[in-house]
């Protein structure tokens, strides 16, 4: 496996060499995440030397010359809510890849933060329910998807009968 550093529709090459002659197939690399609100957060952990990490980010005053006023209140949210939030940042990840074009062979990898009891309330069978209720359905050109949680996550997905 060769990463490829810059503006190119995948951001590794796989040379498989058991096959004769070698096969190449490419891997798109995406992440669900907060976007600016994430660098908010740790922000506010630096200046304060804690944060609620579900928290919502409150934008006070829009980003200028001052930089951004914003808060983080001291609560606390439910792991069906932050399953619920990352289920959303998983769907933003792979509409943000929906209709581009890449080479025959591109796999989609959504890297995802499944933290402790993800899987408590979506299981892998909810997990799959929510791909092809909500991800199937997007016009996405890869022949694989493959849903990969920072602590215990393996998901993959064909998606061959679309490209």
């Amino acid at each position: 496996m060769q990463p490829v550093i810059g503006n190119q529709p995948y951001d590794a090459v796989v040379t498989d060499l058991r096959t004769k002659p070698p096969t190449r197939s490419f891997i798109e690399i995406t992440q669900s995440h907060e976007g600016r609100d994430n660098y908010l957060r740790r922000r506010e952990l630096l200046e304060k030397g804690h944060v609620f990490p579900y928290a919502p980010v409150i934008k006070t005053r829009a980003k200028g010359k001052k930089g951004q006023a914003f808060s983080i209140p001291p609560e606390a949210n439910s792991v069906e809510e932050r399953v619920e939030n990352e289920r959303r940042r998983i769907l933003a990840a792979a509409k943000g890849k929906e209709g581009k074009e890449y080479p025959p062979n591109t796999s989609l990898i959504i890297f995802f933060d499944d933290a402790p009891h993800f899987q408590d309330v979506m299981d892998n069978e909810k997990l799959d329910g929510f791909v092809s209720r909500d991800i199937l359905n997007l016009d996405l050109r890869f022949s694989t998807l493959y849903l990969v949680g920072r602590d215990v996550v393996f998901r993959e997905c064909s998606l061959s009968g679309k490209v």
